[in-house]
């Protein structure tokens, strides 16, 4: 399932990320969250220096191999099954969660399935936010996100690496003791109002 993939491999690049070893989000977490427009949602382009332009007026099937996009339906994450095409699969509802709040967070549970060694990530949840006030009273088009982390990395001088700070209630694995202390990892991961937040947008109604 690309997409996701290609996602969790974003979301893996950023060392200090809150991560988790069972799920955080309970019903009254996601009571009210918001809601997905059915359709081809896009994800921005995770290599800046590959070219991989989209003409959304086309079908998906004409789209270039490189393109990450999902299919939202009734509540439904699909993803594309393999490199090309456009067959798709469904993900697991419980692998893609949102919760309500004015920071909506949105829990990621990775690949379950043991890698060519035999091992198992024991973390396989991590967490990515968007910005959700005033609450969406219509369901999303796009959303700007950013990653949740467990702390924030100070350096000292120039010739000492940069250290992890971690926010309260996290462990020494990035976990969180709680989804409060979730929350306020959220709030404090977001980026300076300047800077340009990734994009996951609607793109079109069908794949072809």
């Amino acid at each position: 399932m690309r997409f996701f993939a290609g996602l969790l491999i974003l979301m893996l690049s950023g060392c200090g990320m809150a991560v988790s070893d069972k799920p955080m989000l309970e019903q009254t977490d996601t009571a009210g969250a918001p809601q997905f427009e059915d359709g081809v949602w896009l994800m921005p382009e995770l290599d800046d220096e590959k070219d991989c332009a989209v003409d959304t007026a086309r079908p998906v099937s004409q789209w270039p191999d490189c393109a990450e996009w999902a299919v939202h339906r009734d509540g439904q994450w699909f993803a594309r099954e393999g490199n090309s095409g456009i067959v798709t699969k469904a993900v697991p509802r419980d692998a893609v969660i949102v919760s309500n709040g004015d920071i909506a967070i949105v829990q990621l549970e990775s690949d379950k399935s043991p890698a060519e060694d035999g091992t198992v990530d024991p973390t396989p949840y991590s967490f990515i936010a968007f910005d959700n006030r005033p609450a969406a009273t219509e369901k999303l088009r796009t959303i700007g996100f950013w990653i949740v982390m467990c702390g924030t990395y100070e350096e000292k001088d120039e010739e000492t690496p940069a250290t992890l700070v971690r926010f309260p209630g996290f462990d020494e694995k990035c976990r969180p003791a709680s989804v409060q202390v979730l929350r306020e990892a959220a709030k404090s991961s977001r980026p300076a109002a300047s800077v340009d937040l990734p994009a996951f947008h609607w793109a079109r109604a069908a794949l072809d």
